[in-house]
Formats: structure tokens, C-alpha cells, sequence
């Protein structure tokens, strides 16, 4: 190989490394399935990060906002009716640091 193929291949990485898109992964939870007393399915969110975390459980377009504080489990939350499963809930959760609008749900 001569110079200029070595400059050349140098060039096209730094243009690659350039327009990388770098991909953020979002914080490690654990989520638990269950039925209350009345058969109606539940779902409780555990944050496994040190990081204090935005949430939501939503269900039936029906949305509860809350903040997950390090290394600690979210209240059961329940399905109105025994007509919905496991699969009928939406959850979501990122770090606070993000989403300081979440203040509000603070517990």
C-alpha cells in the first residue's frame, strides 16, 4: 500500500466517525406481573440503576406518571376490570435527568 491509499482509507473512517449515530440504551428495569384479589391483572416496575427514574404505566390509554427513586419498587398498579391481560400494559421509564417535567409526580 502507498501513502496515498493509507490517507485515503484514514479520510473515509474520520467521515464514518463523523456521522455515527450513537445509540442510548434506556435504564435497566424489572417488571412483575401478577392478579389482584378480584383477578384483575397487576404490574409493579423495580429500578435496578442508581439512577432516579421517570415512569409511566399505562393501560387502556389511561396513563399513571410517577418517579422510581435508585434501587427501589413502584406501588402495584391495577387493571379496572379482569378483562385485561398482561399484554394490555405500556410501560416506560427513562432517567429524570431527561424528563424534569416529572418533578410533579414526585411521591
Amino acid at each position: 500500500m502507498n501513502n496515498y491509499s493509507i490517507t485515503t482509507y484514514c479520510f473515509y473512517f474520520a467521515i464514518l466517525g463523523t456521522f455515527t449515530l450513537s445509540v442510548q440504551a434506556l435504564p435497566k428495569v424489572n417488571i412483575e406481573h401478577s392478579t389482584n384479589l378480584q383477578g384483575a391483572p397487576r404490574i409493579k416496575v423495580t429500578n435496578e440503576t442508581a439512577l432516579t427514574l421517570a415512569c409511566y404505566i399505562a393501560i387502556d390509554g389511561h396513563k399513571k406518571k410517577f418517579i422510581l427513586e435508585p434501587f427501589k419498587a413502584s406501588k402495584w398498579y391495577s387493571a379496572a376490570s379482569h378483562l385485561y391481560d398482561q399484554t394490555s400494559f405500556s410501560t416506560w421509564c427513562d432517567s429524570l435527568e431527561f424528563h424534569p417535567h416529572y418533578q410533579k409526580y414526585r411521591q
